[in-house]
């Protein structure tokens, strides 16, 4: 099978696949990043799939790929912090300009999801590398590198209404009285 083929079944195949893990998994981020995986696989192997096979072998990809982050998401449930309940989100007062910048960013982070807190946190926090979150995160490097670029545009986005209701002058740091 040649690269062109390739590109007529990912664009004949990906919604239907897409559609089959969203309705397995039930969150849109979850299915996108599996689909990426099972395309990948494919990609790899598609000199041994047989032409009359390969929507079987998309679809039972697929389904793996998906049981398998389902079990993936059931051991790190356990293993979350909820942001929710940081611990020291007391208000802090604005005495100094890096105190008022870390309050915006710790309320922002509140606002992410658990799963997307959580790998911000590994990367910037632990100073963990993308093949370290995936491996630590039983997943792939790429679904890591896409769920981060998710996280991070949510981030700048709560951060930047952060800064707006508190009424904070872009890239200054100093709060409008």
């Amino acid at each position: 099978m040649d690269k062109s083929k390739f590109e007529f079944i990912l664009r004949t195949e990906n919604k239907k696949i897409f559609n089959y893990l969203l309705k397995i998994l039930r969150n849109r981020e979850d299915a996108e990043d599996i689909l990426q995986e099972v395309f990948i696989a494919f990609y790899k192997k598609m000199g041994y799939v047989n032409e009359n096979t390969y929507t079987s072998y998309l679809y039972k990809t697929a389904h793996n790929k998906a049981l398998n982050k389902i079990k993936s998401n059931k051991k790190t449930k356990n293993l979350m912090v909820p942001y929710d309940n940081i611990e020291n989100l007391k208000e802090i007062e604005p005495e100094k300009p890096d105190d008022f910048k870390n309050k915006i960013i710790r309320n922002a982070f509140t606002k992410l999801k658990s799963k997307e807190a959580y790998i911000l946190e590994l990367q910037f926090y632990q100073k963990m590398k993308y093949k370290e979150i995936a491996e630590y995160l039983s997943t792939t490097v790429s679904a890591i590198d896409s769920q981060l670029v998710r996280a991070k545009k949510k981030l700048k986005k709560y951060i930047m209404q952060e800064m707006k209701e508190n009424k904070v002058y872009k890239n200054r740091g100093i709060q409008n009285e």
